[in-house]
């Protein structure tokens, strides 16, 4: 697993660990395209709480780019209008 320098520096300000963002990674159930070869990935809160690995599981993501093979970015996923972008539209 590659971190470019934008996530670690972004994980670091998040207390997010690299046990964390690996978690993510291995147990992802919602992948969206978001361009440009990336795509984000996350852990859905109703598997989150069915894995009872850690409170914050479900309301983290992470960009993957596809092109580098490493993580972009790791970002918290908010409720209501501001975190719309990032989740799985019906």
């Amino acid at each position: 697993m590659g971190h470019s320098e934008h996530s670690r520096r972004r994980a670091a300000q998040r207390g997010v660990s690299d046990r964390f963002v690996q978690a993510i990674l291995v147990h992802a159930d919602i992948e969206r395209p978001i361009g440009d070869n990336c795509r984000l990935m996350r852990v859905s809160r109703r598997r989150s709480r069915k894995l009872n690995i850690d409170d914050r599981l479900g309301r983290y993501a992470l960009i993957w780019s596809d092109e580098s093979a490493r993580i972009v970015t790791v970002m918290p996923v908010h409720d209501g209008v501001n975190g719309r972008r990032y989740r799985k539209q019906h």
